[in-house]
């Protein structure tokens, strides 16, 4: 469908694309994930024929007609006309590219919005959708065009976590319908549910690529997985021993509220990390890792000393801050990691629900 053979691209002096390639297969959905700046949307735009670029071939196997390329495009802002309605800027280019009849382009885009949730909002303005109301709306108006590819933009990078579902559960829907889509997102957990296979930019180069179950939890490449690990994990570098508390605390409430995880499971991590951090020592610095696996929420603090023992004194059994830990933490353990770095690894009790 997409055969994308050695593409590099340039900004001026910068290079933002190099010797990219990569094929998408018919009725397959691929998500591309990086950091910000790695090339991602640039790809995307080259894809879609909004970028040019110097050296490199992009085929891709679509009908075109009256001018139109068969590929549909979503920007991370949806671009919807303001001053039209919703069922008018799904009407505006059949009608005035693809020369279609205004009756057969109203009965379309009625069909199109029922499919999408929001044929209620047929006669709204933009500026009255919610969010995900008008993301689903500019992925409506794609569709009037009929495209063979569905290409996306971070289509849920500004959406609340409610927005984000209705989103993916309208991209699920056009997956299990067969369309080809190729999407730039941030989100892991969308791109995991949604992907055939997921690309890792980084730097304008193609880092890895495989399966959501392959990239995600068994990266091959380091840098592949230092992303995976700082997109689903909570990583927080403390520096010094004076640090911005307020920002920590706010950093483990996005954490949990974003696997929507009970406010006394935040309260217990944010107490437990507080505690932690009374025991260690801070001088040379450390890094703090909130995961959450089957077990439940995961508390790792990893220090550059691997010499002296943290936790596991007789002496600090007494200890205020450390029988505070207890209480919260099924286990508590002390190791030493491959790069040499002590780290103390606590696992919270599962609050009953």
């Amino acid at each position: 469908m997409i055969e994308i053979s050695h593409v590099s691209k340039s900004y001026g002096i910068e290079r933002v694309l190099t010797d990219v390639t990569l094929s998408v297969a018919e009725n397959e959905v691929v998500s591309i994930i990086g950091h910000s700046g790695s090339g991602k949307s640039t790809l995307l735009r080259c894809i879609a024929g909004l970028e040019s670029y110097e050296s490199g071939i992009i085929k891709m196997n679509v009908r075109k007609k009256d001018g139109y390329e068969g590929i549909g495009m979503v920007f991370k802002e949806n671009n919807l006309f303001p001053h039209l309605t919703v069922l008018q800027n799904l009407m505006l280019a059949p009608v005035e590219v693809l020369g279609m009849k205004k009756e057969q382009a109203r009965e379309m885009a009625e069909e199109i919005l029922d499919n999408v949730g929001i044929w209620n909002k047929m006669n709204d303005y933009p500026s009255s959708l919610s969010s995900g109301q008008a993301q689903r709306a500019a992925i409506a108006r794609s569709l009037m065009m009929k495209p063979d590819v569905l290409l996306l933009d971070e289509p849920t990078s500004s959406l609340d976590p409610v927005s984000a579902n209705e989103v993916f559960n309208v991209l699920d829907k056009l997956k299990k319908q067969g369309m080809t889509i190729v999407l730039v997102t941030h989100n892991i957990d969308f791109a995991r549910s949604i992907s055939d296979r997921i690309v890792f930019m980084d730097m304008g180069t193609i880092c890895e690529v495989g399966s959501p179950g392959e990239l995600i939890d068994h990266p091959k490449e380091r840098k592949t997985l230092q992303f995976i690990n700082y997109c689903v994990n909570m990583v927080y570098d403390i520096p010094a021993p004076k640090f911005d508390h307020p920002q920590l605390n706010a950093r483990i409430e996005d954490f949990c509220s974003r696997y929507r995880l009970p406010v006394k499971d935040t309260y217990s991590a944010q107490l437990v990390i507080e505690e932690l951090l009374n025991l260690l020592p801070l001088d040379d610095g450390l890094r703090l890792v909130l995961s959450k696996n089957d077990r439940g929420l995961v508390i790792e603090a990893i220090l550059k000393d691997s010499g002296k023992s943290c936790l596991s004194d007789e002496e600090i059994a007494d200890d205020l801050s450390y029988m505070i830990i207890s209480s919260k933490c099924a286990s508590i353990e002390e190791i030493v990691n491959d790069n040499d770095e002590k780290v103390i690894r606590l696992t919270l009790k599962e609050s009953k629900r």
